[in-house]
């Protein structure tokens, strides 16, 4: 794996320096806020960059407001941070508020057991990210021999036909649990009350979710466990960047139409303060159908491809 962030300006790298630094403080302080004993052995043992900043294909747009976020992967030590998704979701939160950021950052977090299973398994992305990633910090406890305790293993080479099965089922069941919701959440956008209203808001956030999990899953058999619409757009962005067209420029009132949206899995059902609207339900609506077909597409170009590997394989 990389360890050099050479090919970045030095602003941006100072940039990732405050995001490791406030990565390490916002740790430090909740595991001593735990008190536990075993809380003490929790630790960050590798932080990777990947995605649009690794890779250099990085953008700042001035003009539109338009900029790449940073993409990590945290691997820890225990599956007990893996499951502290508030406390994941505060340090992102922290780190778009830090005047030495400023901008998103989506972190996923996963145990060095757990990843190392991925790549023996030959498992799509992780794999991409162990390649072409850059390691921005790591743990250096050694082990009885003075190597490194923490080390990956190698990635494997993938079961191509294994991968096209499993492709294939992800693609037909998350599929039409896509079309499934967005034909529940249409039926309700002209409800003349808020709680129906609310119910296809609902049903309209979990058709976007489900388009991501039928993209990722089918490209790279792997989505993160998680309900957040703007993490999963994050991370698929960083596969196909084509998937951005289906929102459109992020531009007033339609970036507030969107965060309605990823509010909705949970505010829309619980919050009695959450409201939306007929226009707003509309355009959610009109935008979720263009992703979902163009995430049908770009997910049978995977497919063709993973089949060609399958038959050359046998």
């Amino acid at each position: 794996m990389q360890t050099s962030l050479d090919h970045l300006p030095p602003a941006r790298q100072a940039e990732f320096a405050r995001i490791q630094e406030v990565i390490l403080e916002e740790l430090e302080t909740r595991i001593k806020a735990d008190g536990k004993a075993r809380a003490k052995r929790y630790r960050l043992l590798k932080l990777v960059l990947f995605g649009s900043f690794a890779k250099g294909t990085w953008f700042e747009d001035s003009r539109s407001g338009r900029a790449s976020d940073v993409d990590l992967l945290a691997i820890v030590s225990h599956e007990a941070l893996t499951e502290m998704s508030a406390f994941w979701g505060e340090v992102e939160d922290h780190l778009y508020t830090d005047p030495l950021v400023k901008r998103d950052v989506s972190i996923i977090v996963h145990t060095l057991q757990d990843v190392n299973r991925q790549l023996k398994d030959g498992q799509y992305f992780f794999s991409e990210i162990i390649q072409q990633g850059i390691l921005l910090y790591e743990d250096g406890e050694p082990d009885k021999n003075g190597d490194s305790k923490n080390r990956l293993a190698k990635p494997a080479t993938p079961d191509a036909h294994r991968a096209y099965v499993a492709a294939q089922k992800y693609f037909q069941s998350w599929s039409k649990s896509a079309q499934l919701f967005l034909a529940t959440g249409k039926q309700h956008l002209e409800g003349k009350d808020s709680e129906t209203r609310n119910f296809a808001a609902f049903q309209l956030h979990q058709a976007a979710e489900s388009a991501y999990r039928m993209f990722l899953l089918t490209t790279t058999l792997y989505a993160p466990g998680t309900h957040h619409l703007a993490k999963l757009r994050n991370i698929a962005r960083t596969i196909d960047g084509r998937l951005e067209d289906a929102w459109g420029p992020p531009q007033r009132p339609y970036k507030r139409y969107f965060e309605l949206l990823r509010r909705a899995y949970v505010e829309a059902r619980y919050s009695p303060s959450y409201e939306t609207t007929q226009e707003i339900l509309t355009w959610q609506a009109d935008h979720i159908e263009q992703l979902i077909a163009m995430a049908r597409e770009l997910c049978t170009e995977r497919l063709a491809r993973l089949q060609a590997e399958a038959e050359k394989g046998v």
